[in-house]
């Protein structure tokens, strides 16, 4: 999910070298496991339980800590929300899985780049780029074997929230996407087929009928999800 279209000019990037190389960085125990904790700095984010993302130095502060921000909401899982996300107008936002409020808007450019991939799966026409692999700009640190290596996309966990996604993958998923017609996984996973299809039990989607608007088909499949 994470990649590197975050330049603010062409050129080479420039990083804040004191947190690569030798960085030993700091770790948390969280309710899902070991979490990797950014530094205390706008240019270094948290994006995933033991990875760090370099944003180019080259940004401004407050460019840099919005940046920060938009991929720490994207990657790093809270139990009690879950990402929602309306492939037809390209936008996402945190709700609160209990009482359903909006704790968290991502901005749309950010959005359209971070959840790309499930976006364009659901609605083929968006054609959103999806960029390349980050590279020098994501860090993955060996937390020992409580993580392993992870590959990969499992869309097809079909989770109502941040717990339910880590249950049924056994730690693997850790944020539950809520798409307007679907809601999957979209984690990285070790062995993605073999432990997501015997856990796919969803609803089937049906072919839009003959005269039926895209209003009325999204709200007939977010009857048959979500009912």
């Amino acid at each position: 999910m994470l990649l590197n279209p975050f330049r603010p000019c062409e050129g080479s990037p420039t990083f804040q070298e004191e947190y690569r190389g030798n960085y030993v960085p700091k770790v948390i125990e969280t309710g899902h496991g070991l979490q990797v904790a950014a530094p205390d700095t706008p240019y270094v984010a948290a994006a995933g339980p033991d990875k760090l993302y370099f944003i180019d130095t080259r940004f401004d502060i407050e460019t840099a800590k919005h940046i920060k921000e938009q991929i720490e909401k994207a990657t790093i899982p809270n139990p009690e929300e879950y990402v929602a996300i309306d492939e037809v107008l390209a936008t996402a936002e945190l709700k609160n899985s209990v009482t359903g409020e909006t704790t968290f808007v991502f901005d749309p450019p950010y959005a359209r780049v971070l959840f790309a991939k499930g976006m364009n799966r659901h609605n083929p026409e968006l054609k959103l780029p999806e960029h390349e692999p980050a590279g020098d700009w994501l860090v993955t640190y060996d937390l020992g074997n409580t993580l392993t290596k992870r590959a990969n996309s499992c869309y097809d966990l079909g989770c109502h929230s941040a717990q339910d996604c880590i249950r049924q993958s056994n730690g693997n998923c850790r944020i539950c996407h809520h798409y307007r017609v679907d809601n999957e996984c979209d984690q990285p996973l070790t062995n993605a087929i073999g432990l997501c299809h015997p856990l796919c039990s969803k609803a089937v989607d049906t072919p839009k009928e003959d005269g039926e608007t895209d209003a009325s088909y999204y709200q007939r499949m977010e009857k048959l999800h979500w009912a």
